[in-house]
């Protein structure tokens, strides 16, 4: 290796497919170092070579950045950064970060969708029914319900909730939203049949609760005791955002009291959930590892992001999608 390589750092262990993918967009004059195990020691071991760090899902630590004294650009993979950026530690060395919302749009509101689906129609528990060799046959019509005609309320209207918006369309559902920031043009909210709520009037009326806003000092615990009491009692909550934006004990003590139908769960806090965390035991809730934006093709689309990204950054051009590190908390 000459001093003239730009390297990159992938935090995160991943397949050696996945580092492939990686290697196969490497802009010209650049290398990409891997881990060969998901090891905090191999990963301080190899930040002091970084001139560039990939962070997904792994967390750059705070602590951390003292140790990578060539970093000059964190590049997201997605998009999540609230929360999980050691913001004053870059803001102090001028390192520069940038976020990656290609491919997740798409993905994540498949994911919310199909955990939807999952809750209403209880297929984890008629597939484990099964497998244990018991019919439900028409046990479970008291209980099913159609999406189709539901409403739904999206806290959060951003790219992933109006991605999640559009979806629904031919479910024909009644759509109601809520976001501090984000307000759909008039002919839009139209179109799509979702309207503009205060927090209040969501929970009192969606039927399906889904989630797409990010982890900050505002959302933290958002869902918690008094927001599962006011919600409605066949509602369903479906959280593909951030494991902090929902108090989790809060939520297995309404999912088991009652208070809600089901819920949907791909983020947690910690991750992985620690083997005593009760949401783990309850059967109204579907429960998948954080990979609402996995699939390949999500995963293609932002190598192709990412790296032309780290591409400008090389060639001394403008990022995309560069965070303003004085603006931000």
């Amino acid at each position: 290796m000459t001093d003239n390589i730009r390297r990159i750092l992938y935090l995160s262990h991943a397949p050696e497919a996945v580092y492939a993918m990686w290697r196969a967009r490497l802009p010209e004059g650049c290398e990409l170092i891997t881990l060969s195990a998901n090891d905090d020691a191999e990963r301080l071991e190899k930040l002091p070579l970084a001139d560039v760090v990939i962070v997904a899902p792994a967390v750059l630590r705070p602590e951390w950045v003292e140790k990578a004294p060539r970093l000059k650009l964190v590049q997201h993979q997605g998009v999540g950064w609230q929360g999980e950026t050691p913001i004053p530690q870059l803001r102090e060395r001028g390192i520069r970060l940038a976020i990656n919302p290609s491919g997740t749009a798409e993905v994540v509101s498949e994911h919310a969708l199909a955990l939807m689906l999952a809750c209403l129609r209880h297929i984890p528990r008629t597939d484990a029914a099964m497998r244990r060799g018991d019919w439900l046959g028409t046990a479970l019509r008291p209980v099913s319900r159609n999406l189709r005609g539901r409403t739904v309320g999206i806290v959060g209207m951003g790219r992933i909730g109006s991605a999640v918006a559009a979806l629904l369309q031919p479910f024909r559902v009644r759509g109601l939203y809520v976001d501090p920031y984000e307000k759909l043009p008039e002919g839009l909210e139209l179109a799509l049949n979702f309207r503009r709520v205060e927090m209040e009037e969501l929970l009192r009326e969606a039927e399906v609760v889904t989630l797409h806003l990010p982890a900050t000092a505002e959302t933290h615990h958002l869902f918690n005791d008094a927001a599962f009491q006011a919600m409605r009692r066949d509602a369903v909550l479906v959280n593909c955002a951030r494991g902090a934006v929902v108090d989790e004990a809060a939520l297995a003590r309404a999912l088991s009291g009652g208070l809600i139908r089901a819920a949907g769960v791909d983020v947690f806090e910690p991750e992985p959930p620690r083997p005593d965390n009760p949401l783990l035991g309850l059967e109204n809730v579907v429960l998948t590892p954080h990979v609402a934006a996995g699939t390949l093709d999500a995963m293609q689309a932002k190598v192709d992001g990412a790296m032309a990204n780290i591409a400008r950054f090389v060639r001394g051009e403008a990022l995309q999608d560069e965070i303003d590190l004085g603006a931000a908390g």
